[in-house]
């Protein structure tokens, strides 16, 4: 891990990001975005990625134009064709634009196809809780997990993320992939060479458990769904709302964009923000909010030196202690992949 500035690293993304031929306000975004999930400890969403979103534009299956384009719109909902934009960016106008619906009519979803991975989808949920609504977001991806019983990928880890403000708490966020642990975070112990938890993954020839990084970076291996069945059906239910219902690639057709970031995605969100002025007015939501989490913390603890968190919280410390120094703990594997960014633009003569 290295300390480093805060608004180094973030104005050193938006330069990567200008030159490849984002726009000021699409590279403002991209580098604001990866900076705030490394700032709040989300390593396998931040800086590592970059490489991959400018090798996707360089190689023709990401495109620099992130405008919104609305191919069916509504006073609550919209379908946005991504052509093939960056994830990131279409997730955050279309939850701008779900917040903007919301305010009118009490709710606003935006259903995107023809997009790319979209990061940390919390995110785009949080962005809505910040406008004093509840929101939601989730996306699917290319086939990484094992329906239960299978020894082959059927599936991807489809993230799914809900947030609402809770007053002197911020806000509560939910995050989290429906595998039991992020790619990433495999990669990252092939590249220390640490051995994975048992539970992890799978091998694709005989079905038995792996511990072995190398197994699932080669393609034998497969990540499980959290929780079993639980998590396979949750994952079921992103990949209906975010790609069945959107119109995007679904199950194995969708590319998995580590790999070939080149390689046309059309991958689905769904966004969606909902008004809780619209039920009853917002001071009782937030203060039904501020109870809802005082009473959680307040239960019996088996550590009474540990403090009942609710979800986001910790996320939360770790941003203000980043903020208030300026400076953050990044993986020397992110900022090398900074390193790499930087050296394709090169050699692109960008």
């Amino acid at each position: 891990m290295i300390e480093i500035c805060i608004k180094e690293m973030r104005d050193r993304t938006y330069n990567i990001f200008k030159r490849v031929g984002l726009t000021d306000e699409d590279a403002g975004i991209m580098a604001d975005i990866l900076t705030l999930t490394e700032v709040r400890g989300i390593s396998t969403h931040g800086f590592v990625r970059v490489r991959n979103y400018v090798k996707g534009i360089l190689g023709g299956g990401m495109n620099r134009d992130n405008e919104l384009t609305l191919t069916y719109d509504s006073p609550s909902w919209a379908v946005v064709d991504g052509k093939e934009g960056l994830g990131i960016v279409l997730s955050y106008k279309a939850a701008k634009l779900a917040i903007e619906k919301a305010k009118e009519t009490g709710i606003g979803i935006i259903s995107i196809n023809g997009s790319h991975h979209n990061g940390a989808v919390g995110h785009y949920a949080s962005m809505i809780a910040d406008a004093g609504m509840f929101g939601m977001s989730m996306s699917n991806g290319s086939a990484m997990v094992a329906p239960t019983g299978a020894r082959q990928a059927g599936i991807g880890n489809n993230p799914f993320a809900y947030a609402a403000p809770a007053g002197k708490y911020g806000n509560v966020l939910y995050d989290v992939a429906m595998s039991m642990v992020s790619d990433m975070k495999i990669i990252q112990l092939k590249d220390k060479g640490l051995p994975m938890p048992e539970g992890w993954a799978i091998r694709r020839d005989n079905g038995q458990p792996t511990t072995n990084p190398e197994d699932y970076t080669s393609g034998n291996a497969v990540l499980l769904p959290f929780g079993g069945h639980k998590g396979y059906g949750l994952a079921i239910m992103v990949e209906v709302m975010a790609a069945a219902m959107s119109g995007a690639y679904m199950l194995r057709k969708v590319n998995s964009w580590s790999m070939s970031p080149d390689k046309v995605g059309n991958t689905g969100h769904f966004i969606m923000a909902l008004d809780p002025s619209k039920f009853m007015p917002k001071e009782e939501f937030i203060a039904r909010m501020e109870q809802m989490v005082s009473e959680l913390k307040a239960v019996d603890r088996v550590d009474e030196s540990k403090e009942i968190l609710v979800p986001g919280e910790l996320e939360k410390m770790r941003e203000a202690a980043a903020k208030e120094s300026g400076k953050l703990m990044v993986l020397e594997n992110n900022i090398l992949m900074l390193d790499k960014a930087e050296a394709l633009l090169d050699e692109a003569g960008l």
